[in-house]
């Protein structure tokens, strides 16, 4: 039987494939110094978790990528320099002061011609963006009460073997045993991707848990 891997063995092995795998550049790390700085939220994806959304993207020969949840930029920064140079990435940011620091580090990064990035309800910007379809890629990455919904949507704008990923399918392991809302919907969201006829899930056991699923033809 395999050892149980405690918190700080988790925390090295992250690091380790941080060290393998992935490399900050000055952009990346000044969207995060920045951020911080600004007093953004501290929930943007780590850096190995950019790294598999890029490698998802490039996986999947993704062209047209939907993310749900722009906040500085930082995610999209990785989903768009995978992108081919005709490539979109529409990112999705409620806040305003959010959107306008990710202008910023889409521009820093030398990605801005790739990214349209839609300021407003996501709800409202992704009846929009329905028209645009079918899509490649979708991360979901905002306003956990919403996605069930969100992957409804997915469901029905993805392309067949096209690809819906979510952050934080573990919830800091709260999903064992759901305390609030937010983790009694993510419970529900990964239950739903698992058991869904358009679906074929799983989590990615890495960082804070991301779920993936591919559609099914």
């Amino acid at each position: 039987m395999a050892d149980t891997l405690n918190d700080a063995q988790r925390a090295r092995l992250d690091e380790y494939v941080s060290t393998l795998y992935v490399e900050e550049d000055e952009a990346l790390r000044w969207i995060q110094d920045e951020a911080a700085r600004q007093q953004f939220p501290a929930i943007s994806v780590r850096p190995f978790e950019g790294r598999l959304l890029q490698f998802l993207v490039s996986l999947s020969g993704a062209r047209q990528v939907v993310e749900i949840g722009t906040l500085a930029g930082y995610s999209g920064v990785w989903l768009a320099r995978a992108l081919p140079n005709d490539g979109k990435l529409y990112t999705l940011e409620k806040s305003s002061k959010h959107a306008a620091l990710a202008r910023q580090s889409f521009q820093r990064a030398g990605v801005g011609e790739r990214v349209e990035l839609l300021e407003g309800s996501a709800q409202d910007s992704l009846a929009k963006l329905s028209k645009r379809g079918p899509f490649d890629l979708v991360f979901i990455d905002a306003d956990k009460g919403s996605y069930p919904a969100y992957l409804e949507w997915a469901a029905g704008n993805l392309r067949a073997g096209g690809l819906v990923a979510a952050h934080n399918a573990f919830r800091s392991g709260q999903v064992l045993d759901p305390q609030g809302d937010d983790d009694r919907i993510m419970d529900e969201f990964n239950r739903a991707l698992a058991g869904h006829p358009h679906f074929d899930g799983m989590i990615l056991a890495i960082g804070d848990g991301m779920a993936v699923g591919v559609k099914r033809a």
